[in-house]
């Protein structure tokens, strides 16, 4: 409960929320938010499995939509054992993302002789990029599952252009924002932590962003 505790402090008020995470000096409570979400993703891509790859004109739309490298499995392994895979792997991706993008701040943390320490970045970007990673899980299970019937005819127009626009942009849209806000929020947290030039937080939330972008993007499909 203190983890769900901590993270709507961060969402209601990032600096009092951050401030008061460093001075509780634990990390273990980003390490259950970014485990959990780890653990229900593999969940999810295990159940899904059973309708993936989808009917072969459905996945023509998509790919006419997005594109195929968004749209086809970026590895070369078999569409139909492609999440299980990525169930397999959920888990220490995961725990992946979340360390390479401390590392990356407190590197330039080094860099810029900055003191935070790794535990430090660590709760920062648990608490804030994966906030909005999770925000993006939920909507996005929200538009894959409960919209999905909708979706194909959508997109084939059967609804007007007002609804073929919103299947078509939502998900591109809800990334760009959702990441975006993610660094933003790593950013603030690193402000908190560091009390230096803000420009040096700035450039941290921007960098340590990519790491999810780069690895979410090109392998969850």
């Amino acid at each position: 409960m203190k983890t769900l505790s901590y993270l709507w402090k961060v969402i209601k008020s990032p600096h009092k929320g951050f401030a008061e995470l460093f001075q509780n000096g634990r990390v273990r409570y980003a390490a259950w938010f970014v485990l959990s979400y780890g653990i229900l993703n593999g969940l999810g891509f295990v159940i899904s499995a059973r309708d993936y790859p989808p009917p072969a004109a459905t996945l023509d739309m998509w790919i006419k939509t997005w594109g195929e490298f968004t749209m086809t499995p970026f590895l070369k392994i078999p569409m139909e054992n492609y999440r299980l895979f990525l169930a397999a792997i959920m888990i220490p991706l995961t725990l992946a993302i979340w360390m390479l993008m401390a590392g990356t701040g407190k590197l330039l943390s080094l860099l810029f002789k900055g003191k935070a320490a790794y535990e430090q970045y660590l709760t920062i970007v648990g608490f804030g990029m994966f906030t909005f990673l999770w925000i993006a899980a939920i909507l996005d299970t929200i538009y894959s599952g409960y919209l999905r019937q909708y979706a194909i005819p959508a997109l084939n127009m059967e609804y007007g252009p007002a609804a073929k626009a919103f299947f078509q942009w939502f998900p591109p849209l809800e990334y760009t924002l959702l990441y975006g806000l993610g660094g933003i929020f790593n950013g603030i947290g690193t402000q908190v932590a560091e009390h230096w030039q803000p420009w040096k937080s700035v450039l941290i939330g921007m960098l340590t962003f990519v790491w999810p972008m780069v690895l979410i993007m090109a392998l969850l499909r």
